[in-house]
């Protein structure tokens, strides 16, 4: 008879595997008690079990030092595990002080949604869906086509403006890359009539707003953030 491993199994082991991670940074063994445990309670209300991806761990301890004001441990676990280079992770509880799902972190993972590195006058934040990204690798790609797939992101996104109440920026990179719009090096010609009338940017812009708005009275958000394209000009 296969016996299964019981929650406080699973705890034990992520928690082993985290003071392996914590270890090498040689913290101060209170501190790191306290990351560890810090981490595990969070994977546990988010229902999360082992095996995770390390990047994504040394994402939640770099947030656990956070939130226990080592900011100087986090500055360096930050430039040795998340690749920051002085600017702050996108993750940052400054950035994004709710939760961070598995699935918005492999979304960021994968470049498909990213922050730009600069801000607005006003202190918004530009979060850029490539779709360049999606070309790349089919089996997403084929997801996001559906709007259905495209919704599912935002909503998944959503959490970027809930400090802001709905204040930001979305841009949308990449739409003449992968078709959904005629390059702007070519001169348009005419086209045979057909019924089928495939998206275009401003179809993809125009849904992203109605999701945006079903998402600012869902979430209690002041505004809606605003829809951008990055690549060509609007219009």
């Amino acid at each position: 008879m296969m016996i299964l491993p019981t929650s406080d199994d699973i705890r034990a082991t992520l928690r082993d595997h985290l003071t392996q991670l914590i270890d090498r940074a040689a913290f101060d063994p209170e501190l790191a008690e306290a990351v560890a445990s810090a981490v595990v309670t969070y994977l546990d209300e988010q229902g999360l079990a082992p095996p995770l991806p390390d990047d994504y761990l040394h994402l939640l301890i770099y947030r656990a030092l956070r939130s226990l004001n080592q900011n100087e441990a986090a500055r360096a676990w930050a430039a040795e595990h998340l690749h920051t280079h002085g600017d702050l992770p996108v993750f940052d509880p400054d950035l994004w002080p709710g939760p961070v799902p598995l699935l918005v972190w492999q979304l960021f993972a994968s470049r498909l949604v990213r922050p730009a590195h600069t801000v607005t006058a006003e202190g918004s934040i530009l979060w850029t869906l490539d779709f360049r990204r999606l070309r790349q690798e089919e089996a997403g790609w084929m997801e996001i086509t559906l709007l259905p797939g495209l919704r599912a992101l935002l909503e998944q996104l959503a959490p970027a403006w809930d400090e802001t109440s709905g204040v930001g920026l979305l841009g949308l990179r990449g739409l003449y890359a992968v078709g959904f719009a005629p390059t702007p090096r070519r001169r348009r010609r005419p086209r045979r009539p057909t019924a089928y009338v495939p998206l275009d940017a401003a179809a993809i812009r125009s849904f992203c707003l109605r999701v945006l708005d079903q998402l600012q009275a869902a979430r209690n958000w002041q505004q809606t953030p605003d829809v951008l394209y990055l690549d060509f000009p609007q219009r």
